[in-house]
């Protein structure tokens, strides 16, 4: 029998590692990130990323699907065989697309690409790009998907694409390592995942991996189409992203693709700061033209400040106020190269009400705001001329004060005190 030896160092190296590693699953890598500011993984710094894909431009992908995802918020990709539009009409696409909808290339006559030349593979990845982008004019052919996932001349896909999915039936990593062959899973008939449990799994397992699920879908329904699905389990699975936004989200595919791309190359760095305001620069050597989708930023709430307003080259960037591992954070959304984005001190707006006389004089009000914030109350007999009456410092969201009061009639408000 032999002796094994069991080196305690690097088991512990090794624990240290994991343990390192879990703690910033939700944190993508980037090219330089100033402490304390981090970039999500994805949106929001959920833990997975979904993109439901269309192919062949098939009547109820048009009928059913773009209507469901539509009345749900919801964004899909449509690959789009250019040769194939005879029943339907360039203005369907627009439409999706006027939604938010990605309309992406199928190549113009859906044969392999894999069996071609050069040339004629050029003219199928470049014809279907042009006659995309003069088609739908509100965005820009940026993704492929592959005719019968066989995969041509990556080096001459990337001249035109910034991704392609072939349909390998793996969950894609959050950084793929090969754009150009970004994997997929096929839904319906052709495969096992036919139900909305087995679909809704998948979902569930990119939540566990961190990592980005890319369903495959062609027809629905009565649709003569490859590996039929019902448009009442895709419905099933549509709910279920609706219903755990917090774990799913759900983004084109191209959408995705720029998102990881700008996560992975930007730069954040602080210019400013006085102590009421930040200045923070979110920058990378992207072509802007393409990569112009936003990314989330958050840094820990700054030291005293009861909330934080957001904006980007001077416009009111959408903030949130989270809590993480029982740190508070403020988290954002911002485009690299954008301009300079500002983090400024604020709390949320106060709301007077319930107000009770107590004779002779004396009136209780209740008073809701952000805690940890301090609200000044004013009054006013003529409502042009304001006197402060009384300073609040929240230690919740939700108090009740006392002021004195005089027999003349009496306005009051709340003001914020930075």
């Amino acid at each position: 029998m032999k002796n094994i030896f069991i080196n305690p160092i690097r088991i512990l190296l090794i624990i240290i590692l994991y343990l390192i590693t879990a703690s910033t699953a939700l944190v993508g890598r980037a090219q330089s990130v100033a402490v304390p500011y981090e970039i999500g993984t994805w949106e929001g710094f959920r833990p997975a990323a979904i993109s439901y894909t269309f192919d062949d431009n098939l009547p109820n992908q048009y009928a059913l699907a773009v209507p469901m995802f539509h009345t749900n918020g919801l964004k899909m990709t449509l690959n789009t065989v250019i040769s194939y539009w005879t029943t339907f009409t360039w203005s369907m696409a627009q439409t999706a697309a006027s939604y938010g909808d990605e309309i992406a290339s199928h190549t113009v006559s859906h044969n392999s690409l894999g069996g071609m030349g050069t040339s004629q593979q050029r003219t199928e990845l470049a014809s279907s790009q042009s006659t995309i982008n003069t088609r739908v004019t509100n965005q820009l052919c940026v993704t492929l998907a592959y005719p019968n996932c066989s995969v041509g001349t990556e080096s001459l896909v990337a001249q035109y694409y910034i991704g392609a999915r072939i349909c390998d039936g793996q969950l894609a990593l959050s950084t793929p390592s090969d754009f150009m062959q970004i994997s997929a899973i096929i839904l319906g008939s052709y495969g096992s995942y036919t139900t909305a449990a087995s679909i809704n799994d998948l979902a569930d397992n990119a939540v566990t991996q961190q990592k980005w699920c890319v369903y495959l879908i062609h027809a629905l329904d009565g649709d003569s189409g490859f590996s039929p699905l019902s448009s009442s389990v895709l419905q099933a699975s549509v709910n279920y992203m609706c219903t755990n936004q917090n774990k799913f989200w759900v983004e084109t595919f191209g959408n995705v693709v720029r998102y990881i791309k700008e996560r992975n190359a930007s730069s954040v760095a602080e210019t400013a700061n006085t102590g009421s305001s930040i200045t923070v620069q979110v920058t990378n050597n992207l072509n802007n033209a393409i990569f112009n989708y936003p990314i989330t930023i958050r840094r820990p709430m700054p030291t005293n400040w009861p909330a934080a307003a957001v904006t980007q080259n001077n416009k009111p960037v959408s903030v949130q106020t989270v809590v993480s591992d029982s740190t508070t954070y403020v988290m954002f959304d911002v485009v690299p190269n954008g301009g300079n984005v500002v983090l400024s001190e604020t709390a949320s707006a106060p709301v007077l009400g319930n107000p009770v006389l107590t004779l002779p004089n004396s009136l209780t009000l209740g008073l809701g705001g952000q805690s940890n914030a301090n609200y000044a109350i004013y009054g006013s007999t003529d409502l042009l001329n304001w006197l402060p009456v009384q300073t609040n410092a929240m230690a919740g969201t939700y108090t009740n004060f006392t002021i004195t009061t005089s027999n003349s009639m009496q306005f009051y408000r709340a003001q914020w005190v930075p």
